[in-house]
């Protein structure tokens, strides 16, 4: 799709209503509005996703920035959930935001602003109400676990967080005990950090004080995949089925290599197999061969009935297969299907799928993220009704009144359900003016109720028992209606719930609780000196950093990405006062489709078109760092301040604070992912890549780059034997610059994951020789942060996709460090000014532990 962005001569409202129809593709990207009426290309509150598969969707935008990954191998042994020895060290202490009290919420006025500010959290994905209690709600989180309420929401208790995942895909209730629930873990958004899960988790005794979590099953045909689609016979709990798609790995990402193929499996031994081993079985789906690999992305069943099923399949590779499917023989031994509606071969569209059963009037509804007829964006509504007592023809008809729910990221915005009790309640969801939809005349029309709600939803669900009571999920968290979705005063992000997805963690240099992080859509957040938590800019939160010369916390000098984009925006925010930290009043330092805005901010400064490139390639988080602290130049003369410095296919410095940047590299064969700084020698810089050029199985070229004498270029320093994966840190040692450490994303490169020197000076005049170092305690995981303690230099701390690993002998052994921090991706790390570390997770919000 082609941005119709026109720069000059529009308002403020009318670039808003661009973007909100035309722009967006996957995981997080800050919208881009008008602040003033000649500029519709600054980070507002809204946001464009890139997406993440195997192959990439035909509907990927143009200018979005790709995934990092190759096409996936399903071939090799699938590996088993990594065993991790027990922690050493004393507790994690939780630090929120439980919720993040000014949430970017509907509505928000011309410049993107939220009018509401209600409290949010982070990415939710599904949902599962008590049939016989809408109080009682199980939501399922981006990579936050799984929470129960029992009063609707109004507070919370996590059931997973001592399992070896935390990111869930689908929940269902056992329709024959509801004290039991089904988890599928790994997360189906297809979004670049919809994390992958290790399989099938069964939770008994909600009831209870202590419910039971067992698990993970089927991993052999699970692990690294994402379960979206699961479903249980409502007569016979023993047949479950599930559908596996895409999961992601690392701040990267990355695909898995050796993940099983995706697709539809069954188990008719859930609960009555040998203990704690159900089987599953790949079956085939209509002509796609059980062998194949495809992605199931919805399963249900006819209320009532053991062998008509519904199935979405999504079609990532344009290969026709995309649509729904249908059986009347699920407890047969080998079921057959038909499909019996087709998506359009050029989209991605995944499938999600309703049901309702009245007498035996059976209403099916369908959404898919198909483009809509006449540039109507992406998303569309269907509906089969049949007769159960009589032969079934499960004919699709469109409900073109919904067309364009999910805007452009149909792969990402898009569920439905369906009252109980009436097929002419109709709900779904998807983003922006499609965020929640109803219709009360079958589908014939539908109303948009956005009232407060953050946009990119991900769930509805209907309360069996009250229809009028209606939980829906979004990338802000969960919120309540109690009048069947015309108002959403209940927003359920409360103290109890915890799930934001932090990028980034910036400390103070002398405030220990003084901190700011950037969140996948949920802003840039400051953790405050009184240690409560206040949201300080919209859009996505990238990279944050806090220049280190503050002296005091009135005066200091914060930096922040919000996303980028090649052509049409690049670069970060920065603000020069903590009481002008609010959202509007960063100034820009970057590029931009021109002209400049001119506007002055809080702290007296405007935006910059500071000498980056706009035609660069970059990531879509692009790296900063800070360097050495300087007397900075015009127009900051006569202060100090440090080194700016920010990566795209170029390493860019700057000596005032990023008013104006300079090229000191040359153009590099990827993208820069990693920038390390010597705190001591600002000349002293090393560079990791996305990718390097793996010319033989153990040679990787072309990858790290480093300079001791601040020259330009860079010399190649990458290591025979390191992986051809991303680049999440590189970190000189604090107190020598001539140790320094790389750290890659992805599996299958066990004891390959932290990479070590103690010759950088070598760079330029020799071999800067390289070693492993995390053979011994890390597991074959995603790397994704990275520290050296200041105070020890020996002791290294490593943020990976399964918590946080200490080393105190410079990398010869790891164990992971603390009790009490779930098994959560850990995105960044930083040590505060009184020794706690600090850790921003992907899913569970800051944690800290007394180091």
């Amino acid at each position: 799709m082609n941005c119709p962005f026109k720069p000059v001569d529009i308002t403020k409202s009318t670039a808003i209503r661009r973007l909100c129809t035309a722009l967006f593709a996957s995981l997080t990207i800050a919208m881009l509005s008008a602040p003033t009426s000649t500029n519709a290309d600054k980070p507002t509150a809204k946001h464009f996703k890139r997406t993440v598969d195997d192959t990439t969707p035909p509907q990927v935008e143009a200018g979005v920035q790709p995934s990092n990954e190759a096409p996936e191998s399903t071939s090799g042994t699938a590996i088993s959930p990594s065993v991790i020895t027990g922690p050493v060290g004393p507790a994690w202490t939780a630090l929120g935001p439980a919720p993040i009290p000014n949430g970017q919420t509907i509505p928000a006025d011309v410049n993107g602003i939220s009018l509401t500010h209600t409290p949010v959290s982070g990415r939710l994905t599904s949902v599962a109400i008590d049939p016989a209690n809408s109080n009682k709600v199980y939501a399922g989180a981006a990579q936050g676990g799984v929470y129960q309420s029992t009063n609707g929401g109004v507070t919370w208790r996590p059931l997973m967080d001592n399992e070896v995942t935390l990111a869930v895909g689908s929940v269902q209730l056992d329709p024959t005990n509801a004290n039991t629930l089904l988890v599928g873990s790994g997360e189906g958004n297809f979004s670049s950090d919809s994390f992958a899960g290790f399989g099938v988790y069964k939770i008994t005794g909600l009831n209870t004080a202590t419910p039971v979590v067992s698990g993970p099953f089927g991993s052999g045909q699970f692990i690294h995949r994402s379960i979206p689609g699961l479903a249980i016979d409502p007569n016979n709990h023993n047949n479950v089925y599930v559908g596996s798609a895409t999961g992601q790995q690392g701040i990267g990402p990355q695909a898995f290599t050796g993940a099983p193929p995706r697709g539809l499996f069954r188990s008719t031994d859930f609960f009555s197999g040998s203990p704690g081993s159900p089987t599953f079985t790949k079956l085939a789906v209509a002509n796609i061969p059980a062998t194949f690999d495809f992605r199931v992305t919805s399963v249900v069943y006819e209320p009532g009935s053991s062998d008509r099923l519904f199935i979405g399949v999504a079609d990532a590779a344009g290969l026709g297969i995309g649509g729904i499917y249908f059986t009347e023989n699920a407890s047969a031994p080998s079921p057959t299907f038909k499909q019996v509606l087709k998506t359009a071969k050029k989209d991605f569209a995944p499938v999600k799928l309703a049901i309702n059963k009245i007498g035996t009037t059976v209403t099916v509804v369908a959404v898919t993220g198909e483009t809509a007829p006449n540039n109507q964006g992406e998303g569309k509504a269907y509906k089969a009704v049949y007769d159960s007592s009589k032969p079934v023809n499960a004919t699709f008809s469109g409900l073109p009144a919904a067309n364009g729910f999910a805007d452009g990221q149909g792969f990402y915005n898009l569920d439905v359900a369906i009252d109980p009790t009436t097929a002419n309640n109709i709900y779904v969801v998807g983003t922006l003016n499609g965020t929640f939809l109803f219709s009360r005349d079958g589908g014939k029309t539908f109303t948009p109720s956005n009232d407060r709600l953050h946009v990119d939803s991900h769930f509805v669900g209907v309360a069996p028992s009250n229809p009028s009571v209606i939980y829906t999920g979004n990338d802000g968290g969960v919120w309540q209606s109690i009048d069947a979705g015309v108002t959403w005063l209940r927003d359920r992000n409360t103290a109890t719930f915890s799930a934001t997805q932090f990028e980034s963690i910036a400390v103070h240099p002398t405030d220990p609780n003084f901190s700011i992080g950037g969140t996948q859509d949920n802003g840039t957040n400051f953790f405050r000196p009184n240690r409560t938590w206040h949201r300080v800019d919209f859009g996505d939160g990238g990279y944050a950093l806090i220049d280190q010369n503050a002296t005091n916390t009135e005066n200091v000098t914060m930096y922040h990405t919000y996303f980028n984009a090649t052509g049409l925006l690049i670069g970060f925010g920065r603000v020069l006062k903590t009481s002008c930290a609010t959202e509007a009043q960063w100034s820009f330092k970057g590029a931009y489709i021109p002209p400049v805005d001119p506007t002055v901010h809080c702290d007296g400064t405007t935006d910059t078109f500071n000498g980056i490139s706009l035609s660069d390639p970059v990531n879509f988080y692009a790296p900063m760092a800070l360097g050495q602290v300087v007397s900075l130049t015009a127009p900051f003369v006569g202060k100090s301040g440090q080194t700016v410095y920010f990566g795209t296919n170029k390493l860019y410095r700057s000596t005032n604070k990023g008013d104006t940047m300079t090229v000191v590299s040359q153009t590099f064969p990827s993208t820069v992912s990693a920038i390390g700084i010597s705190r001591a020698n600002d000349n002293v810089r090393i560079v990791g890549l996305n990718i390097g050029q793996l010319t033989s199985p153990t040679t990787n070229t072309m990858q790290v780059f480093a300079t001791i004498t601040g020259g330009n270029p860079l010399t190649d320093v990458t290591a025979a034997g390191m992986p051809s994966k991303y680049i999440a840190r590189t970190v000189i040692d604090p107190n020598n610059a001539n140790t320094a450490y790389v750290v890659f994303n992805g599996n299958a490169i066990a004891g390959k994951h932290v990479w070590k020197t103690t010759n950088l000076n070598l760079t330029g005049t020799g071999t800067v020789t390289w070693t492993a170092i995390d053979g011994t305690g890390i597991p074959d995981v995603s790397v994704n942060a990275f520290v050296v303690d200041r105070a020890d230099s020996t002791h290294l701390y490593a943020g990976t996709d399964r918590g946080v690993f200490k080393s105190t002998n410079g990398g010869t052994t790891w164990s992971l460090y603390g009790t009490g921090l779930p098994d959560v991706a850990v995105f960044d790390l930083a040590i505060s000014s009184d020794g706690h570390l600090r850790a921003a997770t992907h899913g569970r919000g800051f944690y800290e532990i007394l180091k």
